[in-house]
């Protein structure tokens, strides 16, 4: 199969390649609705009377994969639009609303906080939508479940964004998934409350029924958590300290319910049925039976995202499984990639569509490649091999975009995968019967027994993979063009070798020759290493920068080889302060440097530029003047005195500042004529 010559291939790379486009480059919405009406009207005047003229075939393509180009640009543009009546657009910042509430997804609770997505029904008795995101008090014990409506009176805040340099943009993130805002609410502030059992659907009440009986199989407390990471999709109950076991040791992608557990689904589901293939069209009946129960399946657990995007992709794969042709594994993830972006082309930029895809696809690529270096006769070797080599060949896939969005990569991937994934199909499988047996009464706890043992064995040995951290390589930032030409490279490489490996034993070790694939491989590489070395002599230029820390104070100071950085944490707990300290080690100022970290101090002062710290001890020097000042901790000043006696160029207030004192500040240096700005609302400063 040559690259490209499926059509869809074609189609998709231009509707990606539009939606790139729009994202990047803003252009008039009303440029994309006149282009899409001049491609049809090209490729209709084509279809009428281009057949009996030379070259009608590539103007008719070019019309079609423009309108693709187009369609992507243009849906990219109103997916990100608001709508008129969106509750963002009416609230004002910072003051209280009437908010009426439907909880809609239940997230992983945090050391202090439940969290729920929830649909905002109306704002002061005017209806509105969107999503926001709200978090109550653990310490209220409010116990609040999917479906239930609240009236509130409080404020909807923005998510934080990305205050310090590089830091993770949680509104961006959230705005990706059409949530755009962040509701605290307190105990006090919940005006009315009304149960949502009755609006839940039949498989989301069935659900619930299944967590229910969960929770009176007896099970353990950590299997259980397990269990309904598995198969349900349920991470609110696991324990902190498994999930990040988990993540280090490299198989974290077992307790994120998405495309490994699907496939392994679809794989038990497969075998259930095979008798139907004795009929006549059995293969159709069949794939027709796969689709419904796994989209089924889809709605039991939720219907999260990565659900969502698993079970279409399955879906297609089921299909191009029992067509049996070459390369219908393509064509499906090809099918299943082209109607998803298609239903929301922001998929696009979300990891868990990135990792999906970008885990298969290297399966499919990569896996025969590394296959081909050994073959065993032994059933069992074989069976061990292949989990290594699609292990191995999904890891080489995924790691890329790892380390792009993670800045990490687990050493012992290998040692995890190959433990757990053998036994993943068996441990799903006896869950599901555990899940029948509970809801159908019949006796499970000889199950039950047996999970507990295994389970707990799972457990504790990821904790001992993953205590090994010297394995673990952390602290690794490559760009984005970075690490579009690590991909460049790798699979221009792999399709170099793919057709090699393909040859006969006798041939195996057959040095082709050199072709564009290689050649393209080894430009990339080339320019990866440029860019590297670009980066680390832009680097050296020193800066000097106010920093955002909430409830603390932080300045760095930071050239090519090292950087310094002041804090004030005073008014933290130390575990506070350590995560917090972990936090600002990791902003791009400070990676790869000699790091040294000092107590802030009254006067900082680089390269003959002055910083006067004024803390809540409010002493501060008329001395210096026409320095920079930065106020932090809230000192109770007499701000015109200060004006008038230092006449500052630029006040800073920072994260450790009460907000209310804030804007009585910003008053005083409006009529004073003296700029003031605030980390909480314009992020790090660099102090020129």
């Amino acid at each position: 199969m040559r690259w490209l010559d499926y059509t869809f291939y074609r189609i998709l790379l231009f509707l990606i390649l539009g939606i790139l486009f729009s994202r990047f480059i803003k252009i008039d919405p009303a440029f994309f609705i006149y282009a899409i009406c001049g491609a049809v009207f090209c490729a209709m005047i084509v279809l009428l009377i281009g057949k009996f003229y030379f070259g009608f075939k590539a103007v008719f393509a070019l019309s079609v994969y423009s309108f693709f180009f187009l369609i992507g640009g243009v849906h990219l543009y109103f997916q990100n639009e608001i709508e008129v009546n969106h509750f963002i657009t009416k609230q004002i910042q910072g003051q209280d609303h009437v908010l009426q509430l439907k909880l809609s997804e239940r997230l992983t609770s945090n050391k202090f906080n439940d969290r729920f997505y929830a649909q905002v029904l109306a704002l002061d008795k005017e209806v509105v939508s969107g999503n926001t995101l709200v978090l109550f008090k653990r310490s209220d014990s409010l116990g609040y479940k999917v479906g239930d409506r609240l009236t509130v009176y409080d404020d909807v805040n923005l998510p934080a964004f990305a205050r310090n340099p590089e830091d993770f943009d949680y509104r961006k993130y959230l705005k990706s998934i059409d949530v755009y805002g962040q509701v605290y609410v307190d105990k006090p502030k919940i005006l009315k409350h009304v149960n949502g059992e009755g609006d839940l659907s039949f498989l989301l009440k069935l659900r619930k029924t299944i967590l229910t009986e969960l929770a009176r199989s007896g099970l353990r407390d950590r299997p259980k958590a397990m269990i309904e990471a598995l198969v349900l999709g349920q991470r609110q109950n696991l324990d902190p300290e498994v999930t990040k076991s988990f993540r280090d040791a490299g198989v974290i992608h077992i307790l994120a319910l998405s495309g490994l557990h699907v496939g392994i689904l679809l794989l038990i589901l497969r075998f259930m049925s095979r008798r139907l293939l004795r009929f006549k069209y059995g293969h159709w009946i069949q794939s027709v039976l796969l689709i419904v129960l796994l989209w089924s399946f889809a709605l039991l657990t939720g219907m999260s995202p990565s659900i969502m995007r698993a079970v279409t992709m399955f879906s297609f794969v089921a299909i191009g499984m029992n067509l049996k042709r070459k390369g219908s594994v393509y064509h499906s993830l090809t099918l299943s990639a082209f109607l998803l972006l298609l239903y929301d082309p922001r998929l696009l930029f979300q990891v868990g569509f990135q990792l999906s895809y970008m885990a298969v696809f290297s399966i499919v690529l990569i896996q025969p490649v590394i296959a081909g270096l050994w073959t065993w006769r032994n059933k069992v070797k074989d069976f061990f091999w292949n989990i290594f080599t699609v292990t191995l060949a999904a890891q080489i896939g995924v790691a890329g975009i790892s380390l792009f969005y993670f800045h990490q990569f687990p050493g012992l991937f290998i040692l995890g995968n190959m433990m757990l994934l053998p036994l993943l199909p068996f441990i799903i499988g006896a869950s599901l019967l555990l899940i029948f047996l509970l809801v159908i009464d019949f006796p499970t706890g000889w199950l039950v027994a047996i999970l507990n043992k295994v389970l707990e064995f799972i457990i504790g040995t990821v904790a001992r993979i993953s205590s090994w951290d010297t394995f673990i390589i952390k602290e690794v930032h490559i760009s984005l063009w970075e690490t579009v030409l690590i991909y460049v490279a790798l699979f221009s490489i792999i399709l170099f070798l793919l057709p090699y490996f393909k040859r006969s034993k006798r041939e195996r070790f057959y040095l082709k020759k050199p072709n564009w694939m290689l050649h393209t491989s080894i430009v990339s590489l080339l320019l990866f290493f440029s860019l590297k070395g670009y980066e680390s002599y832009s680097s050296g230029t020193e800066r000097f920068f106010v920093l955002h820390q909430a409830t603390g104070s932080a300045v760095s100071i930071s050239n090519n080889n090292h950087a310094l950085v002041y804090t004030d944490l005073h008014v933290m707990d130390s575990l506070r302060a350590f995560n917090s300290l972990e936090r600002l080690k990791a902003i791009e100022n400070h990676r790869g440097k000699t790091l040294v970290i000092d107590t802030l101090k009254n006067v900082l002062s680089h390269k003959e530029v002055p910083l006067i710290v004024v803390d809540e001890n409010s002493l501060y020097s008329n001395e210096i003047k026409n320095a920079t000042v930065l106020l932090s901790h809230s000192p109770k000043i007499n701000l015109e005195r200060l004006i008038l006696d230092i006449s500052p160029k630029l006040i800073i207030a920072d994260g450790s500042n009460y907000r209310n004192i804030v804007d009585k500040w910003k008053v005083t240096c409006y009529k004073n004529n003296v700029e003031l700005l605030n980390t909480y609302e314009v992020g790090a400063i660099e102090i020129n």
